[in-house]
C-alpha cells in the first residue's frame, strides 16, 4: 500500500497545535485561518451542509431506518495518530483518510508525538481549528471520560477507532451521547485466545509476551484471553514484558530471552511486538518462534520468508475504515443506530490468517491496493444499521479478495 503523507504532521503542524495551546483556545469553535480550510463548514458542530439533518443543538438528528434524510456534505475531519514510523498505525491512519477523501472531505491530521497523554491536547487542538467531526484512537482508559467531555462540550460528533473503552459505564454514557457516532475495534479476546490455542496445538508449553504500555484497551483483554487459554492447556508465561515506545521493542524482549533463553515462542500482542521479537531472536541466537497479530507487510514478508516468525492473523485495522464510515453517515444526516436507537458499538471484528498460497492475492488487495474501492466506500452513504452490519459481519480475506476479481 501506497500510504499518503500524513497532513498537519511536520513542523508546521507542530507549530500550530503550539500556538492554539499558547492562545488558550477553547473548544467552542473554529478560529482564524484553520476555520476557513472548509468551505462549507465552519462551525465545530456538525455542518449543515447539503442536507444533513441538524437538531437544536446542532448534532444530526436520527434517522433510524438509516438513509431517510441522508445527504452529502464537505467536512473538515480530524484525527490523531500517535506517531509515524509504525505500519499498524499508519495504516489504521490510511484507511480513515481513505473513507474520508472517498466521501469528498477534508482531512486534518494531528500528531501525538508518541505520548499517549498529549491526546487530550490534541483534540482540543483540532476542535479549535475547526474540524467538523472527530476520529479518535486512545489507549487509555482513563483519558476517555476528558475526551468525551471535550467533544460534548463543543458540540462536535466524534467515533472511537480500533481503541475502545473497557469501562462499561463509559459505553452506558456514551449511549446516549447525542455526539457520539459509534466506535468500532477488533474482538482482541479472540486474537489471545486463537494464538494461545495454535501454540498449544503445537506442542509449545512455554513463552514471554510483548507487549505495548499496561492497561492498553487492545492489548489487555489479548493478554487475559491468551492467559487464560494457554494456562488452562498447562502452557506457563514466563514473564510479559512492557514496552513504552516501539524503539524499546526488541531491547526489552532481548532481555527477556537473556532470563528465559529456553521459551519455545515469544507472543507479540500486535505486529510491532512480534517484529521486535523477531529481532531480538535473532540477536541472541535462539530456536524460539514468534507469534503475532497484524498483517504488516514487514511481518508477512518475514513469514514469507521463514525463521522466528511462524504465525500472524488481523483484520488489516478496517476498524479505521468501518468508524469512520460511521462518522461520515452521521455529518451527513444519518446517524446510524440499532433498532434501540443506540450507536454502533463493535468489539468483535474477527481476525483472519493469510495462508502461503493467500499471500500473492493479499499483497495486491490490501498492501498494494485499497481493500475497498472508493465506489464501495461511497456507496455506504445513506446506509442502515442492518446494510452496515452486513458489511461488518462479511468481512473477510476471501470476501475482499472475490470483491476485487
Amino acid at each position: 500500500m501506497k500510504l499518503k503523507k500524513l497532513l498537519a504532521l511536520g513542523t508546521a503542524a507542530v507549530l500550530m497545535a503550539s500556538s492554539l495551546a499558547a492562545c488558550g483556545a477553547d473548544t467552542s469553535g473554529g478560529s482564524g485561518s484553520d476555520s476557513q480550510d472548509t468551505a462549507s463548514a465552519q462551525s465545530s458542530g456538525a455542518a449543515s451542509t447539503d442536507g444533513a439533518v441538524q437538531n437544536e443543538t446542532g448534532a444530526a438528528g436520527d434517522s433510524e431506518d438509516g438513509g431517510s434524510g441522508s445527504g452529502t456534505g464537505t467536512f473538515k475531519i480530524g484525527y490523531n495518530i500517535l506517531a509515524q514510523g509504525s505500519y499498524a498505525l499508519d495504516t489504521l491512519a490510511h484507511n480513515q483518510e481513505f473513507v474520508i477523501e472517498a466521501f469528498g472531505s477534508e482531512v486534518q491530521a494531528i500528531s501525538d508525538d508518541g505520548q499517549v497523554d498529549k491526546i487530550v491536547q490534541d483534540v482540543e487542538n483540532m476542535i479549535a481549528s475547526g474540524c467538523d467531526g472527530l476520529i479518535i484512537w486512545l489507549p487509555a482508559d482513563n483519558l476517555y471520560q476528558t475526551v468525551i467531555d471535550i467533544c460534548t462540550n463543543a458540540q462536535v460528533p466524534f467515533v472511537f477507532s480500533d481503541k475502545l473503552p473497557m469501562d462499561e459505564s463509559i459505553k452506558e454514557q456514551l449511549m446516549t451521547n447525542e455526539y457520539f457516532a459509534g466506535a468500532v475495534g477488533p474482538a482482541n479476546a479472540e486474537y489471545g485466545s486463537l494464538i494461545a490455542q495454535y501454540a498449544l496445538d503445537q506442542g509449545y508449553t512455554d513463552c514471554i509476551i510483548s507487549t505495548g504500555t499496561q492497561g492498553d484497551p487492545t492489548d489487555t483483554p489479548r493478554i487475559e484471553a491468551f492467559r487464560e487459554t494457554f494456562e488452562a492447556g498447562g502452557g506457563t508465561i514466563e514473564q510479559v514484558v512492557y514496552s513504552d515506545n516501539q524503539d524499546n521493542i526488541p531491547i526489552y524482549v532481548e532481555n527477556a530471552l537473556i532470563a528465559y533463553p529456553d521459551v519455545d515462542f515469544v507472543y507479540g500482542t500486535g505486529s510491532d511486538y512480534g517484529i521486535g521479537a523477531c529481532t531480538a531472536i535473532e540477536n541472541q541466537g535462539l530456536d524460539a518462534k514468534v507469534l503475532t497479530s497484524g498483517l504488516d507487510s514487514g511481518a508477512l514478508e518475514r513469514l514469507a520468508a521463514g525463521g522466528p516468525l511462524e504465525f500472524v492473523n488481523g483484520d488489516f485495522w478496517v476498524s479505521g475504515t468501518l468508524s469512520t464510515v460511521l462518522l461520515m453517515n452521521y455529518l451527513n444526516g444519518n446517524p446510524i443506530k440499532d433498532g434501540d436507537g443506540n450507536p454502533v458499538w463493535i468489539d468483535n471484528i474477527m481476525p483472519f490468517e493469510v495462508s502461503a498460497d493467500q499471500y500473492a492475492d493479499f499483497q495486491a488487495t490490501f498492501v498494494d491496493g485499497d481493500f475497498y474501492s472508493a465506489d464501495e466506500i461511497r456507496a455506504m452513504n445513506g446506509i442502515t444499521y442492518d446494510e452496515f452490519m452486513n458489511i461488518v459481519n462479511s468481512y473477510s480475506l476471501e470476501e475482499r479478495l472475490a470483491a476485487h476479481q
